[in-house]
This record gives C-alpha cells, sequence and structure tokens, in this order.
C-alpha cells in the first residue's frame, strides 16, 4: 500500500487521504475541553483510529507523533501480524506543565446506553455517589447505532444522572467489528481530560478478560500497556479501569436493581432500517411478549436482555406460555444457525441462562440444542 497522510487542519479535526475517498475526525462539541492535552490526545489516538483499516507501512502526518503513541501504533499493528511502520511526522517535543489533582472517589463512564454501561453506572453510583458519577458519550463514534446518543439523553433525563456528549464527525471507514482494533483506546483517550476537569481519577469502560481473540482494544493486557502509557510514562493522573460482569448476570442484575431502566436499554444490533420488519415478525410470533422501544427481538444482545427480562422481571408474569415457548424456541434456532459464528456470545452464562429457562418453562434444553 502506498504511504498514507493525515493532516491536523484544526485543533480537533483529522483529515486522512484514503485509498478511496477523504476521511475525517472532528469533534464539534464546543464545550469539549481545551486543554493543550485534549488536542495532544485526539491528534495521537484519532491517526490510530484513522490508520486501523489499512496499516500502510509508511505514515506521514504534518504533526507531531509522540514516539510513545508511535510504540503503541505498532502495538497494534504487530497484533495483526504487521510489521513496524515508519513514521514521517515533523520533529518536536510535547510539554503538558502540571495537572490537576484527581480523586479516586469520582469516576467517568465511557457510556453507551445498553445493558454494559448501564450496569457500569449502576455500580459506579451505588460505590462513588451518583453526584461524584460523570457518563460520557460519544455520538457518531459507533457509526452503525446513531440512536445510542438519544437513548442515552433520553435515559439521563429520566433518571437523573450527569450526561456528557461529544459530537464526533466521523467519516472513517473503520467500522464493522475490525472497529476494535482501535475504537475504545480512542474513546477512553477523549474522556480523559473531561476526567481531569471532573477531577476524576478513572474512566470506567465495559469489561474485558485477558484473551488474545478479541482484536487489539479488546484485550486486557492492551488497556494495561495504554494505562502504563497515560500514568506513569506521561504523568496524566487518569487511568481507565474495568468491571467485568457476565453479560447475562449484568443483566439479572439490573432487572434486580435498576427495572426501570430496562425499557428504555439501547443495545440492539439490527441495523435501523431493519428494525420495523422485526419488530412485525415479533408481535405475531409472541404477541403478550412485547418487545422494548429500542429492540428488533432478533440479535444476540435483544435476546440476551430478553432471556433475562423472562427470568428476572416481574413483567414475565404477564407473558403467556405459548410465546414464551416460541422465544425460547426461537433461541434455539438461532444458536442453531449462529454457533460458529458467534460462539463466544453464546457460550457460558447466556447458554446456561437459556437452559434454566427452558426447564422452568417445560421444555428440554438438551433436546432442543442437540
Amino acid at each position: 500500500m502506498k504511504p498514507l497522510k493525515v493532516n491536523l487542519v484544526d485543533d480537533f479535526e483529522l483529515v486522512l487521504d484514503g485509498p478511496t475517498r477523504r476521511e475525517r475526525l472532528q469533534i464539534r462539541s464546543p464545550y469539549y475541553s481545551r486543554l493543550y492535552l485534549s488536542q495532544f490526545l485526539f491528534s495521537q489516538l484519532g491517526l490510530m483510529h484513522l490508520l486501523a483499516p489499512y496499516l500502510p507501512q509508511v505514515v506521514k502526518t504534518d504533526f507531531l507523533v509522540h514516539p510513545l503513541f508511535q510504540e503503541l501504533i505498532s502495538a497494534m499493528y504487530w497484533s495483526c501480524g504487521e510489521i513496524t511502520p515508519i513514521f514521517e511526522t515533523p520533529a518536536g517535543f510535547h510539554d503538558f506543565g502540571t495537572f490537576p489533582k484527581t480523586s479516586s472517589k469520582k469516576a467517568v463512564i465511557a457510556y453507551s446506553g445498553g445493558k454494559d454501561s448501564m450496569w457500569n453506572l449502576w455500580w459506579a453510583q451505588e460505590k462513588y455517589g451518583p453526584e461524584n458519577v460523570l457518563a460520557m458519550h460519544i455520538r457518531g463514534l459507533n457509526q452503525g447505532q446513531r440512536h445510542e446518543a438519544e437513548y442515552a439523553l433520553r435515559q439521563s433525563q429520566e433518571w437523573g444522572f450527569n450526561l456528557g456528549i461529544i459530537d464526533l464527525l466521523n467519516s472513517s471507514l473503520n467500522v464493522g467489528h475490525a472497529v476494535m482494533r482501535s475504537r475504545d483506546m480512542f474513546l477512553t483517550g477523549l474522556l480523559i481530560p473531561l476526567a481531569l476537569d471532573f477531577g476524576a481519577s478513572r474512566i470506567i469502560t465495559e469489561g474485558r478478560v485477558g484473551n488474545s481473540h478479541t482484536l487489539f482494544t479488546g484485550q486486557a493486557e492492551n488497556f494495561r500497556d495504554f494505562n502504563r502509557l497515560i500514568k506513569k510514562l506521561l504523568g496524566i493522573p487518569v487511568k481507565v479501569t474495568w468491571r467485568y460482569r457476565k453479560s447475562m448476570s449484568a443483566v439479572k442484575d439490573l432487572y434486580l436493581h435498576r427495572p426501570y431502566w430496562m425499557p428504555l436499554v439501547c443495545n440492539c444490533f439490527a441495523p435501523i432500517f431493519t428494525k420495523p420488519w422485526h419488530k412485525s415478525l415479533w408481535k405475531e410470533r409472541a404477541p403478550t411478549f412485547p418487545l422494548y422501544e429500542s429492540q428488533c427481538g432478533s440479535c444476540v444482545k435483544c435476546l440476551q436482555v430478553n432471556l433475562g427480562r423472562l427470568l428476572y422481571s416481574s413483567d414475565a408474569e404477564k407473558i403467556d406460555e405459548k410465546d414464551v415457548h416460541a422465544f425460547l424456541l426461537y433461541i434455539d434456532r438461532w444458536i442453531r444457525g449462529n454457533r460458529k459464528r458467534v460462539w463466544d456470545m453464546i457460550q457460558g452464562s447466556f447458554l446456561r441462562e437459556y437452559q434454566r429457562a427452558c426447564r422452568r418453562y417445560g421444555l428440554d434444553p438438551n433436546r432442543l440444542l442437540k
């Protein structure tokens, strides 16, 4: 691949001359932190995000790329089996001065409005108190889920928690599952200046385990290196932490402790244009098991939430048993059709809870799953 060039055309606007078109990242929120550190982190991690789909062997920029971030970007390359790129960047140095003090009793949540970030919000509110927790959503980062910001705002208004929204113009072709090469470090890196402004010493994101099967920013060990870079090497008094909670356990906790939150969960994987069709199918398939407003009912995320709803919500008493059976039999067919493609989401807590629900409602899970 020919060299790719990325320009910093404004403090918070990066432009990549991509192979097929120009791609851009731009923070458009006027209240976003104006610290020099903010521009620095945006440029370094935004560069990483723009490069992730292509991994060119020569990277040209018109702005400084810190040697430590060159190493981080190189580590992303290595995780994909690519050699270290050549960086052609201006010479210079970075001096951030001193940073404000932060408190271990305050936290910022990387917030999407889905079940895992909702669980993090509940956990953090219980631990630190609602007034010491700030949820931050980046509108435009997840390009396939453009309704997340709407639901995050509605959740904040109805439940009364502190929420900030960063408006990101994002025309990067870094999309789909491969976005995990860079997304979570870009996301949490943008929140570091806001954590400093809020006085929080930690940013809490979705839990992760130390497996080698996920892409670069999905791995716990890479985030440990990221924290060492941010805190020990650059001296920034903020670190990224995560609360690992198994998917169905998170759903259970929310139904037991915050059941009134769940109707506004925003966790669906289906494209927006397909949802009306999926919803109409479920109205016929299980009319007494109504979907939540954001749900398609058929994707793995909706199945997880609705399985927890069946097991732990008081609303389950209102569902006709034949509709429960229709739901459980659909899951059986879905598992058969997706066992190879998304086995990591099926095995473990989801499969155990599914088998439990089958036994509760008089179905034999062993016979179904053969």
